[in-house]
Formats: C-alpha cells, sequence, structure tokens
C-alpha cells in the first residue's frame, strides 16, 4: 500500500463520519418535529395563564381590551397568534398603536397607545397630536376640540395654517376654534370669542397680523368683541359690530 492509497481512504473515512453527523441531525430535526406533532407543545401541557394589558388609558380600558383578546388566546405559549393578537388590538377604535410579546412561561403581554385627539376634520373625523388621521363613531360629538374644514387632499396644509395663525393670535388670549380652506382656496376662521374673520386666499399671515397691530385700539372701549372682521382688503379692514339688524354697518378701519 502506497501513501496516496492510505490519504484516499482516510479522505473516505472522513466524509463518511461527517455523512453520519449530519443524517443524526436530520434524524433529530424530525423527531423534533414529530415531538411537536403529538402535542407536546400543545396549550394543555404550555398554556398561557396570563393577559397583562398596560397603557395609559383615556378612551380605551384594560377590561375591554381583556374582553376581545381573551378569545384569541387559546393556543399554548409556543403557538399563540402574536400577530392576530396585535391586529385584533389595533382594531379597537381609539388605539394608535399595540405591541404584543411573550413572556416564559406563561404570560402575554400587550401594551398600547391611544390615539389623543387635537381637532375635528370635516365630519367624523379626528387628527391625533401626531397629525395622523382617525375615524370613530362618536367623533363629532367630542367638545372642546378646534374644527378644521378643507379638501382632503389639503389636510396637512390646513393643519400647518391653523398651527401658524393660532400661535400669532396667543399673545392676546385669542384661539382659533374653527379654520376653513374652501374650494376656492379662501380661508376663514372663528375665534373662540365669536369673532368671525374672512382672510381671503393670499397673504393670510400678513393680514392677520395688520388686525393683530390695532386689536388692542380697537376693542377697548367696546363692550364686546367684533362679530365680523373682513381682511380681503389690500391696506386695511372691515369691522361689522354686534348692534341691532337695522343699523348694523361695518367700519372701514
Amino acid at each position: 500500500m502506497n501513501g496516496r492509497d492510505t490519504i484516499r481512504r482516510d479522505r473516505q473515512r472522513g466524509f463518511s463520519s461527517q455523512l453520519l453527523v449530519m443524517s443524526t441531525l436530520f434524524l433529530l430535526a424530525l423527531g423534533a418535529l414529530g415531538w411537536v406533532s403529538v402535542g407536546i407543545v400543545t396549550s394543555e401541557r404550555w398554556p398561557i395563564r396570563w393577559l397583562e394589558i398596560n397603557g395609559a388609558f383615556q378612551r380605551v380600558s384594560a377590561e375591554q381590551l381583556r374582553a376581545i383578546l381573551s378569545s384569541e388566546v387559546g393556543s399554548s405559549f409556543f403557538t399563540v397568534d402574536l400577530k392576530g393578537l396585535q391586529e385584533a388590538a389595533s382594531d379597537i377604535s381609539w388605539v394608535s398603536v399595540a405591541q404584543v410579546q411573550k413572556q416564559w412561561p406563561d404570560t402575554i403581554r400587550v401594551s398600547v397607545q391611544e390615539f389623543v385627539p387635537v381637532a375635528h376634520w370635516n365630519r367624523g373625523q379626528l387628527v391625533a397630536d401626531s397629525g395622523t388621521l382617525f375615524a370613530v363613531p362618536e367623533a363629532d360629538e367630542i367638545q372642546g376640540l378646534p374644527w378644521l374644514e378643507g379638501p382632503e387632499a389639503r389636510l396637512t396644509e390646513v393643519l400647518q395654517t391653523w398651527v401658524g395663525l393660532d400661535e400669532l393670535l396667543m399673545p392676546l388670549g385669542l384661539e382659533i376654534t374653527r379654520i376653513k380652506l374652501d374650494g376656492r382656496g379662501a380661508w376663514s376662521m372663528v375665534l373662540d370669542n365669536g369673532t368671525r374673520v374672512a382672510l381671503g386666499r393670499d397673504s393670510t399671515v400678513e393680514r392677520l397680523e395688520r388686525l393683530l397691530a390695532s386689536w388692542e385700539p380697537l376693542t377697548q372701549e367696546r363692550e364686546a368683541p367684533p362679530q365680523d372682521v373682513d381682511l380681503r382688503y389690500t391696506n386695511g379692514f372691515a369691522v361689522l359690530w354686534p348692534q341691532p339688524v337695522d343699523s348694523a354697518t361695518p367700519d372701514k378701519m
């Protein structure tokens, strides 16, 4: 026997050993699958015993979530459908984000974040503090939120305009309760003191600043704020004060 034959036989033995190891691992994998298939990880052996619900609840309750999700937790710790649980939680009105995790050996932990509404949008919809648009059945009945109106495709523009104009009004202690962008691109709004303001289509910030610069001398000797202000003039604005209908005429400033 020469050296080459010896090397060849060593290689064959090494290959046979590798093949044996791979075969053993394959059989172990098949055994594990069979272990699962005969029920080793069924709900009877590794049941979910605890469903933890976490969140800063305002509009949604832990009891509501538990009632909806409990029916989804019917399998074992190994086979529970986390994605299904997350989708079921996310489908609940007012839920913005839902996270579902398993905790060994028998717990499902669900954490939710609610939408925080900052404004109405047209009818039946709300704007969250993140700028996200969402809908809940009781949307139009919620009090204390400003109303934003405009074409559906221009929500971002209306939202940004509302925030910007509201900041200008803040030093005077005024707020916007309703702002509208109509189909012609013209802006109008209602303040929390009841004053209606027509801004027009262009230079809305400059026009409002013109009114605010004159606001204190304009109102200091008046018992009530203006009823209507028309800012659609090049160098001034018109004011209508609350008074009997027969004598109601606007003042040009």
